[in-house]
């Protein structure tokens, strides 16, 4: 079979593969038969060559997405080769029929594979999107670089039967991966595109504050743990500081008293921490819910420090 390795041998490979003769409805049968019955290579080579044309002629549709031209009609024979192979003339359609849906799907998840460094989504919806917004921009008059307008927006939608949003999010897509070190626009300015960027990143006043609030939620969490009964002490810890938390009956057993009985003493121990804690911070109450356990867990390391001592 003849190959294309370039956009330049594109007119030497269809001109090659015009060569190959066409095949009647008969002629097409009966080697789909000897395929599908004995295996024969040569009946199946017949059946591609004979549509390599249709296989070409719908690769080339795509080439408006900036990929090798070999590539597309090298996918495209591939989903021709695979419909080759599940051909049942007994159904009564043609190859070419059966076929083009075979080499349209595989192209277009080639397409889909190659388009972005970021994954473009594969629903039906979304490769209808994908496939059908360039057409639909051409046919309102809008530039393939900027952004859409609302009003175009909604037109696409409404075609498409897609939500806006998705319009839009696929329109940045198609655009291409842009570069951050790309220069502005600007003629007076040798900033690049990432010298623009908002960094999303704490401002440092912002980091010392928070650091700040977590030493003073720390020091307070601290201090109300260490005001615990010893047996409230060693339920918080075995219950929220360890690996492994033990469960209420691990509890009652260890400390021979009813499983219902560990957890008042848990409920007390937590309500005496937040009335510490809001009592250390002036904060207002936190009412009768449980403190968030995360909050004893960024007191760990001390808590155990106490404890050794």
């Amino acid at each position: 079979m003849p190959t294309v390795y370039s956009e330049g041998g594109l007119s030497r490979y269809l001109a090659a593969i015009r060569n190959f003769p066409l095949l009647n409805a008969a002629e097409e049968a009966k080697y789909a038969e000897r395929w599908r019955e004995h295996g024969d290579r040569e009946a199946a080579y017949r059946l591609v060559t004979s549509h390599l044309r249709l296989a070409a002629k719908i690769a080339l549709r795509y080439r408006g997405y900036g990929l090798p031209v070999a590539d597309l009609i090298s996918e495209a024979n591939v989903g021709l080769m695979l419909a080759v192979k599940r051909f049942e003339p007994k159904k009564g359609f043609r190859l070419a029929t059966y076929a083009m849906w075979w080499i349209k799907a595989t192209v277009q998840e080639y397409v889909l594979r190659s388009w972005s460094l970021v994954k473009i989504g594969t629903t039906a919806a979304q490769k209808k999107l994908f496939f059908n917004l360039r057409k639909l921009k051409n046919r309102i008059g809008a530039s393939d670089e900027g952004e859409l307008s609302p009003e175009q927006v909604a037109y696409v939608a409404k075609e498409l039967k897609v939500d806006g949003r998705d319009v839009v999010e696929m329109n940045g897509r198609i655009r291409g991966d842009v570069s951050l070190n790309v220069p502005m626009a600007q003629a007076d300015t040798s900033e690049e595109m990432q010298d623009r960027l908002v960094d999303p990143s704490p401002d440092p006043e912002t980091l010392v504050s928070d650091a700040q609030d977590r030493e003073r939620m720390g020091s307070a969490l601290k201090d109300a743990l260490a005001a615990l009964t010893s047996r409230e002490r060693s339920i918080i810890e075995a219950r929220f500081l360890t690996e492994q938390p033990q469960t209420f009956d691990e509890l009652a057993a260890e400390f021979g008293v009813s499983r219902e009985r560990i957890r008042q003493i848990e409920t007390r121990a937590l309500q005496k921490i937040k009335g510490a804690v809001c009592a250390r911070l002036d904060a207002i109450p936190l009412g009768p819910t449980r403190l968030r356990m995360p909050n004893l867990g960024a007191v760990e390391p001390s808590l155990r420090a106490g404890s050794q001592a």
